[in-house]
């Protein structure tokens, strides 16, 4: 779309780049468990996510100002307080004035150094400003992490910054969320733990309750070594036959077999987000999933047999202005406020929903 001449900082950069930037490839939610589905407005998404009357990116209000996106790495009220996650930088008089400047005099100085110079220093703040919009879309992409992975932990997303707050539940039962088999210690890294057994026991309850099938996993790399070194999971599939003597054992060659056994697909997940406190610098790596659980998922089959609308899960989006009232991801400049400043930001409305969250499972295998 044409761009209007006072846009000084990026005037030749159309609205919407920022959706050009990949999905972080250590993501599992948009990818794999609800990916974006559009939606015309605000209220298709509340009537999915019913429940949301109040209150990493931060949520605003629709006609809020957004969070100034502070360099830590952190992930009203009505109706759309809780769609539109938003963050800005802010660029100070003196940085916009001197590349303004410094562009203008590139352009008419022709000889000597002066053209070297100015370059790397224009350069240097639009570099600055990549960087920035990189960061910017990597909080929104953790922040939709946290949301979708919030609810498979949970069963549901609780959310409170101190300004909004809101609860959803999306109704699995009590009884599959956080399904302890460890009781008396067994757990899944003792030698009298039964890996398979007890996957083979959810199976069966999913099929009597509701009658799909669970056949993907979701793990850290902590759960499926202590599944891979268990001795009763080592001795029913390669016998009584040390690991160093079976070629090809590793874990490639032991997931093939777990999922012949079981049939399921395991999906191993590590991913975090990093935060520090302001005034330290101590950088604290936060997991999205818990590393001592499995997470248990029906097969895309099952789901397409009950649901061929939204599916298993969605993160429905909406249209929004700042983008030219497309979905998905939109980003913003303003000078408005102050003529010499400038504020940068981005944003999406969005808010995932699992009409199906009751058919999955999630078991505590490990000590915390």
């Amino acid at each position: 779309m044409p761009l209007s001449q006072d846009r000084l900082v990026r005037k030749e950069v159309a609205l919407g780049v920022i959706r050009e930037i990949p999905q972080p490839e250590d993501h599992i939610g948009l990818r794999l468990l609800a990916p974006f589905r559009d939606v015309e407005s605000d209220d298709v998404i509340f009537d999915y996510a019913p429940g949301l009357t109040t209150g990493l990116a931060p949520a605003r209000a629709e006609d809020a100002e957004s969070e100034l996106a502070q360099k830590d790495e952190t992930v009203g009220y009505g109706r759309a307080s809780i769609i539109d996650w938003a963050l800005k930088d802010h660029y100070d008089p003196s940085d916009v004035t001197r590349y303004r400047e410094l562009s203008q005099l590139g352009e008419s100085v022709t000889q000597g150094n002066f053209p070297l110079t100015i370059g790397r220093m224009t350069e240097g703040f639009q570099e600055k400003l990549a960087r920035d919009t990189r960061l910017r879309r990597r909080k929104l992409d953790n922040r939709f992490e946290w949301l979708i992975t919030q609810s498979l932990e949970t069963g549901g997303i609780t959310y409170n910054d101190g300004k909004i707050k809101f609860s959803v539940d999306f109704g699995r039962p009590a009884d599959q969320t956080d399904d302890d088999v460890s009781v008396g210690g067994d757990y899944w890294s003792a030698s009298t733990s039964d890996p398979i057994g007890d996957l083979l026991a959810r199976q069966e309850a999913a099929d009597d309750r509701y009658g799909v099938t669970l056949t993907r996993a979701i793990i850290s790399k902590k759960v499926w070594n202590s599944m891979m070194n268990s001795d009763r999971f080592q001795n029913l599939l390669i016998g009584a036959n040390p690991l160093y003597t079976v070629e090809g054992w590793g874990p490639e060659r032991a997931a093939r077999i777990v999922s012949q056994q079981v049939g399921i697909e395991f999906i191993i997940y590590d991913s975090v987000y990093r935060t520090r406190d302001l005034g330290t610098t101590n950088w604290v790596n936060n997991r999205f999933l818990s590393p001592n659980k499995v997470y248990l998922l029906p097969s895309e089959q099952d789901i397409e047999e009950i649901d061929d609308t939204i599916g298993f899960g969605a993160t429905l989006t909406s249209p929004h202005p700042e983008g030219d009232w497309q979905t998905g991801y939109y980003e913003w400049e303003r000078s408005t406020v102050d003529p010499w400043g400038y504020d940068i930001g981005a944003g999406s409305k969005a808010f995932p929903v699992f009409p199906h969250l009751d058919l999955t499972w999630t078991m505590v295998v490990l000590a915390p």
